[in-house]
């Protein structure tokens, strides 16, 4: 399914193992971090997405595209971040 809003993405981030990662074309992530790249506010934006879904993001310029890259497993179902 093609990722054409945040929950879709946050849905794919969330359903990768660690070391899996998934690609999105710029004018994909314009839309969902606008106004896209070079833009810094949606970069700030996408890496915080990123971090919250455990994931790393790193931009590719010449494949004009951005890569998320889960780097953290997340806990168990029922597990939270003790308090």
């Amino acid at each position: 399914m093609p990722i054409t809003t945040l929950a879709l993405l946050s849905d794919r981030l969330s359903s990768l193992s660690v070391g899996q990662r998934t690609a999105l074309p710029y004018s994909v992530y314009a839309v969902l971090f606008p106004p896209g790249e070079p833009d810094d506010g949606a970069r700030v934006a996408a890496f915080g997405f990123a971090r919250e879904h455990r994931c790393v993001m790193e931009n590719r310029p010449r494949a004009l595209q951005v890569v998320f890259t889960k780097k953290i497993a997340s806990p168990p179902a029922g597990q939270g971040r003790p308090l």
